[in-house]
C-alpha cells in the first residue's frame, strides 16, 4: 500500500484511515506526511482502543513529559470509532482516503465507497485493499463458512457509481501452508472471523472441530503441508475536479456566446 504510494504526487492536509484497527498503518502514513492532519476510523471500540495506546506517547519522564506537551498540541492522530456506512466527517473534508484490508469488512461497500466520495475534496485520492473473492476458496469448497469476499470487477464498477474517476484494480495472489490444521484454524481465527449480519451465529462442538481438522487433511499436498490461496486486491481512484453532489446531480457550467468565440472551432 505504501509503495503504491511512491508515484502519486500528493501533499494531503488531511489523511482518513478508514479501518485503521490497532493505529500501525497511521504511523506509517504519519512519516510519510508528518504535515497532515490524520484521522483513525474502525468500528471496533477494542480497535480504536488499541490504536489510541500504540499512538500514545512513550511512559512518563522529565524530556518524556516535555515531548508529550507538544504532542498534545497536534496528536499524531485523532482515534473515532465510527461506521465507515455513515463516517463523522464533513463534506469534501479528506485529501486522502486510506483503507487497508477493511472493505470485505463492509456489509454494504456501495453504501461505504459512497461515504468515500462524500468526504473526498475535489482532487483527492482514494486508496484501498481487500481480500478478493478468490480468498479461501479451497476452504469454501469444503463448505466453511466465511465472510463474504468482493470481486475485484463488481468493486471497480461500483467506484464509478460512487461518483469516482479513473478506477484502476489489480490484485496478486498469495499461498499460505501450514504443517497441521490445528495452526491454521488459529491464523484463520485471528483474522477476525465473520462479523456480517448472515454469519452462523451458533457454536461448534469437539465433534465438528474434530471432523473439520480430518476434513482439512484434504488440502495437503506433496510437500506435506496445508496450502490455502488468498487474492489480494489493490484499488485506486480519483475524486474528480467537478464532483457530483450527494442528491446525485453534476453541478453544469453555462458559456457565454462570447467566451465561445474566443475558442477555435474544431474543423
Amino acid at each position: 500500500m505504501l509503495g503504491r504510494l511512491d508515484v502519486v504526487r500528493l501533499a494531503p492536509r488531511r489523511v482518513v484511515d478508514v479501518g485503521c484497527g490497532a493505529g500501525r498503518g497511521l504511523l506509517a502514513l504519519k512519516k510519510r506526511y508528518p504535515q497532515a492532519e490524520l484521522v483513525g476510523l474502525d468500528f471496533a471500540p477494542g480497535m480504536t482502543r488499541a490504536a489510541r495506546a500504540a499512538l500514545a506517547p512513550p511512559a512518563p519522564g522529565f524530556f518524556t513529559r516535555l515531548r508529550a506537551r507538544a504532542l498534545q498540541a497536534r496528536p499524531v492522530a485523532h482515534i473515532v470509532a465510527a461506521d465507515a456506512h455513515a463516517l463523522p466527517l464533513a463534506d469534501s473534508s479528506v485529501d486522502l482516503v486510506w483503507s487497508n484490508l477493511a472493505l470485505h469488512w463492509f456489509e454494504s461497500p456501495e453504501r461505504a465507497l459512497g461515504e468515500f466520495h462524500r468526504i473526498a475534496r475535489p482532487g483527492a485520492l482514494l486508496h484501498f485493499s481487500f481480500f478478493g473473492v478468490d480468498t479461501l476458496a479451497g476452504l469454501r469448497a469444503l463448505g466453511a463458512r466465511t465472510m463474504h469476499f468482493h470481486d475485484l470487477h463488481d468493486v471497480g464498477d461500483l467506484l464509478g457509481a460512487a461518483g469516482f474517476a479513473e478506477p484502476v484494480m489489480d490484485s496478486e495472489r498469495l499461498a499460505l501452508s501450514w504443517a497441521d490444521a490445528a495452526a491454521m484454524l488459529a491464523d484463520l481465527r485471528a483474522l477476525g472471523g465473520n462479523a456480517l449480519r448472515g454469519r452462523f451465529r451458533g457454536l461448534l462442538g469437539r465433534a465438528q472441530r474434530h471432523a473439520w481438522l480430518r476434513e482439512l487433511e484434504s488440502l495437503r499436498r506433496t510437500d506435506g503441508r496445508l496450502h490455502v490461496s488468498v487474492e489480494l486486491v489493490y484499488g485506486h481512484a480519483w475524486c474528480p475536479q467537478r464532483k457530483r453532489r450527494a442528491d446525485g446531480l453534476v453541478p453544469v457550467e453555462f458559456v457565454s456566446r462570447a467566451a465561445i468565440g474566443r475558442y477555435p472551432r474544431a474543423q
